[in-house]
């Protein structure tokens, strides 16, 4: 499914790119025509002056001079003294340029075009004979001198202009054709780097669904396998056990229910949370008097302390932060063996109240200590344990995210792991 997204992904993103590419592409060569036109008209200005000054200062324009200043094939220059094709150029003008001038003349009666006198002054001076290769920059003007009036009409070629801008699109189109597999190739790895995201939380849900299936399979198949006992061999002592081991899967089946509804609801921001002012003083203390028996039985080592002279006043909820605060201690009893110990601290850090949960147990290897927020994740030495399911600290981090605050885990000195639990204090 994420393969077919991303290949659609791949292909609009191309399309996209490959339509801006065009745009830029065209107004490059837009640009690119504009200049080289006006290359091919300061070119002809250049030339058409040169004729112009030549015939008002010479009696003829030989082919010499015609070719020594840049005369060539697609350039034409006819003179008439009088309305008479004159003799006093030695340009010999071929058949096809004779009905060139032809139709030029009656393009300029058609018109009404006046010829130009004196010099040569840019646009205002000449006009533009047809269109693509056929098309010719045309200047059309008058000598004066004192027995008659020269006339004449120095056309300039475009065929080379269109050539090489002919030449010019077949190289822009080629640039474009060949950046369209590269766009698409960066589409692909942009679209596949865009989706990772995705397909890791795909990944996560399989594997929730998987472990939440297994685990609440788990004791289904002890509950079906004692009412199957209790139905078929009833037996009042043995009954007893039967149903002391389906109420201890029952209870177990609840707890796992409850916790992944919880983390549903913390999730999707449904998650009641009532802020009001809370003293974390007092919660934590309460907290730490009740876990201070517990860990007593378990023979574990437990210690409380709180620094003086700071405010610990936070806006949360009381019961959601005694949540986060009872799950990190359980898990710290749980997995601290017999003779090591316990601590739990609060203090002030800036404008964050910390509260901490210490251990001397397992602790958590460096790899694991970035999964171990994800649900259903349990470390390496708890992988036979079937009290807990790995969603308590998805849980607690989850709730601390909910109230603009963080938890946070690390190594304690000498053995163990440490928690510590970040909230902004009250403004």
């Amino acid at each position: 499914m994420l393969r077919n997204i991303q290949i659609k992904l791949s292909l609009l993103c191309c399309g996209i790119t490959a339509l801006l590419v065009l745009a830029i592409v065209l107004c490059c060569l837009k640009i690119s025509e504009e200049n080289m036109y006006g290359q091919e008209e300061a070119l002809f200005f250049l030339k058409a002056n040169a004729v112009s000054y030549e015939l008002q200062t010479t009696e003829t324009i030989s082919i010499n001079w015609y070719m020594r200043n840049g005369g060539a094939e697609e350039e034409i220059l006819c003179l008439e003294v009088n309305g008479v094709l004159s003799t006093l150029s030695d340009v010999v003008l071929t058949e096809s340029d004779r009905m060139i001038v032809g139709e030029v003349k009656k393009y300029i009666e058609k018109n009404g075009i006046l010829p130009m006198k004196g010099m040569f002054f840019w646009e205002m001076d000449y006009f533009q004979y047809g269109k693509g290769k056929q098309g010719f920059l045309v200047m059309y003007g008058t000598v004066s001198r004192q027995e008659s009036e020269i006339t004449y009409l120095y056309l300039y070629s475009l065929s080379s202009f269109w050539q090489n801008a002919k030449t010019q699109r077949i190289w822009f189109l080629a640039v474009w054709l060949f950046s369209i597999p590269m766009v698409y190739l960066f589409s692909w790895c942009f679209t596949a780097r865009a989706l990772q995201p995705v397909a890791q939380n795909q990944e996560k849900q399989k594997t929730f669904i998987a472990v939440a299936s297994h685990e609440l399979r788990s004791p289904l198949a002890v509950l079906k396998t004692g009412l199957s006992i209790l139905k078929n061999k009833p037996d009042t002592h043995r009954n007893t056990r039967i149903f002391s081991l389906m109420d201890c899967e029952m209870s177990r089946m609840e707890r796992l229910i409850q916790d992944l509804l919880c983390l549903a609801k913390v999730e999707q921001a449904k998650l009641s949370i009532q802020f009001e002012t809370v003293e974390l003083g007092d919660l934590v203390e309460g907290i730490g008097e009740k876990y201070a028996e517990i860990a007593k039985e378990r023979g574990i080592s437990f210690s409380f302390f709180k620094e003086e002279g700071y405010d610990y006043c936070c806006i949360c909820d009381f019961q959601r932060i005694e949540q986060v605060v009872i799950i990190l201690l359980e898990n710290a009893l749980f997995y601290t063996p017999a003779g090591q110990s316990v601590s739990l601290r609060l203090y002030r850090q800036r404008n964050k109240c910390c509260i901490q949960v210490t251990d001397t147990g397992v602790g958590i290897l460096d790899e694991e200590k970035e999964k171990i927020f994800d649900k259903f994740y349990r470390v390496s030495a708890s992988r036979s344990d079937k009290e807990h399911f790995g969603l308590g600290l998805s849980i607690a981090k989850e709730i601390c995210n909910s109230h603009g605050g963080k938890i946070l885990v690390s190594d304690t000195k000498g053995g163990g792991s440490t928690f510590t639990i970040k909230l902004p204090v009250r403004p």
